[in-house]
């Protein structure tokens, strides 16, 4: 759907802003913050992920109590080939995310597998082996200390927030200790997360009725993944319609020392969506969500302002987002499906012939 074409308003915006700040919250507890009625915020939120303009998914990033191996993937492909390689890492449940940039390589991935090991076979035996690769560099995620979950519209006012956060802290009281240990995504919790990726609204009813377990049961599970860290959720507006429709990423250089300073500094500027620590050339890895693509030089100039140490490296604006937090995207930002993660499984060898051409 072409943005200029969209019904999408500001009530719209504060939606998904809502459900940024609180996925699972109902209908009903909404309602009262956004001065709606509850079955109208639900039509909107049909109509929004009927078109694909927004969506929520819930992802599970651990295997047992640790997290996966994660890396970041810079793919360089042969003249003309970097669409149909894209199009075969988009399909492929290892990776997260998916993007064309400029700079020193054509594609930037996201992948996450049980191990290194498992890293090494995925890399040797399907993404080096696609039609069209001809070179990778691997960076492997070392720390992640913002998330993409953590990132947020600007839609809702001050004294809204304080009373939707308000709200579902009181009601989350009764069943989240306060200090919960990091639970472990156990086996039987895999089919759960992953009907989750596509909709994580989706009912506990429908939920149990799915895997024929009770509600009481579907319910104990998925609080004990929340409070735990191991199931996080995501609500993304299309970029196209966000009004941060840019997106890149920075490579620097600091004293291991720094790096959380680093962070931290990075995690005060409105436009990070996440930073991580990674092996590889240079240490720290920033993604950022602009307004124009002009806001890079500034938003890199109030960094280093904070952060003199901070030695930035290399920069890629994404030319277009395939990807995102399991979501394959339209030109305009709008998802066109899920793709379902499976962290969890060794990755096969590449099947014989052309790799999803």
């Amino acid at each position: 759907m072409n943005s200029a074409n969209s019904a999408i308003d500001d009530m719209d915006r504060a939606l998904v802003h809502a459900l940024q700040l609180a996925p699972r919250a109902s209908w009903e507890l909404l309602g009262p913050v956004l001065g709606a009625r509850p079955d109208t915020l639900a039509r909107r939120w049909e109509r929004l992920t009927g078109t694909g303009e927004a969506w929520l998914t819930g992802i599970g990033l651990r295997t047992g109590v640790r997290p996966p191996c994660m890396a970041w993937v810079e793919v360089t492909c042969a003249p003309g080939t970097s669409p149909p390689v894209g199009d075969a890492l988009v399909a492929d449940p290892y990776t997260l995310g998916v993007e064309h940039t400029t700079g020193g390589r054509d594609l930037l991935v996201f992948v996450a597998l049980p191990d290194l090991p498992a890293l090494y076979r995925y890399l040797s035996s399907r993404v080096q082996l696609i039609p069209g690769v001809i070179g990778t560099r691997t960076s492997m995620v070392t720390a992640v200390h913002y998330a993409p979950d953590r990132w947020r519209l600007d839609q809702l006012a001050p004294d809204q927030i304080d009373l939707l956060t308000g709200r579902t802290r009181r009601s989350a009281h009764a069943t989240v200790p306060a200090t919960a240990p990091v639970a472990p995504l156990q086996y039987e919790d895999r089919p759960l997360v992953r009907a989750l990726a596509s909709d994580a609204r989706r009912s506990v009813a429908s939920l149990a009725r799915e895997f024929e377990m009770s509600e009481s049961t579907v319910r104990r599970r998925l609080t004990r993944l929340e409070a735990g860290q191991s199931l996080r959720y995501s609500c993304a507006l299309a970029s196209g319609l966000s009004g941060w429709p840019v997106s890149a990423t920075l490579w620097a250089e600091a004293a291991e020392y720094e790096l959380a300073d680093c962070a931290a500094a990075a995690a005060g500027l409105r436009e990070t969506r996440t930073c991580m620590s990674v092996s590889g050339p240079w240490n720290f890895m920033i993604s950022v969500r602009l307004r124009t693509v002009e806001d890079l030089s500034r938003y890199t100039a109030d960094l280093t302002r904070r952060l003199p140490g901070l030695r930035m490296r290399d920069s890629a604006v994404s030319l277009r987002v395939r990807k995102s937090e399991a979501q394959e995207l339209g030109p305009r930002g709008h998802r066109l499906r899920t793709v379902v993660p499976d962290i969890w499984s060794d990755p096969d060898p590449a099947p014989s012939g052309p790799v999803g051409l």
